[in-house]
């Protein structure tokens, strides 16, 4: 599995470097707006990027949720700015540093949407009956605990257990609907927790080595969905 942790560590790297690239182009771009015309709320702006970095950084270093939102205020913040210096002010040169950081804004939200990083939770789902979720059994060191699959997308899933699992362990995750059982090994990449009493929540990277673990993982989607279906057609049948 060092293949997966070497993948992981990259995967952090290049995570760190586009954070920085986007914030380098973006003061880049205020600075050449600044010598191209003078003018204070520029300079007021310039600050507040360079404060903007630290806060910015700790929502993805702690996995906060309000990482969505500051990014998603500076995508629209961005696209303003591609248009006032492309189409408005018709400085090109401004208008393609704002293009270059919108880009990497763009591929730093794609990675970081993966379940390892980001899952997706229902927030307005209250009734557990209803929640996007998998009843599974995870098997650890020789040990196997009750758990649900809370999030499963591009080739890694999201594990709740109230038991503890070290980082970087293996583990195999068996999921069973409808009389039909998958078993499919992971490696754990990441670990949370959001609230006191509640599961931990587990990132793992499914483990893809060979034609039948890519079978196995499009049959656990399968069974995703068929549980998915399900629940909704249960939560309908009861309004």
């Amino acid at each position: 599995m060092e293949s997966l942790e070497h993948s992981f560590r990259s995967e952090t790297k290049t995570i760190k470097f586009l954070l920085k690239a986007f914030f380098f182009f973006i003061h880049l771009a205020i600075m050449t707006e600044i010598i191209a015309g003078p003018k204070f709320r520029l300079g007021v702006r310039l600050v507040f990027f360079l404060y903007l970095t630290t806060p910015y950084y700790k929502t993805i270093k702690h996995r906060y949720y309000t990482y969505w939102t500051f990014s998603a205020l500076l995508f629209v913040y961005v696209l303003f700015k591609i248009n006032e210096q492309f189409y408005v002010l018709h400085h090109a040169h401004i208008g393609v540093l704002y293009l270059i950081s919108c880009l990497i804004l763009i591929l730093k939200m794609y990675i970081l949407s993966s379940p390892i990083y980001y899952p997706r939770v229902s927030w307005w789902e209250y009734d557990f009956r209803y929640r996007d979720d998998l009843r599974i059994k995870v098997k650890s060191n020789d040990n196997e605990f009750d758990a649900r699959l809370t999030d499963l997308r591009r080739y890694a899933g999201c594990v709740a257990l109230f038991e503890e699992v070290k980082m970087g362990d293996e583990i195999i995750v068996t999921a069973k609907v409808e009389d039909v059982s998958v078993n499919l090994r992971g490696q754990v990449m990441s670990k949370r927790r959001d609230l006191i009493g509640r599961p931990l929540i587990y990132g793992v990277r499914f483990k893809f080595d060979s034609r039948s673990n890519k079978k196995r993982y499009l049959e656990l989607v399968r069974l995703w969905k068929i549980e998915k279906n399900s629940k909704r057609k249960l939560k309908f049948a009861h309004v």
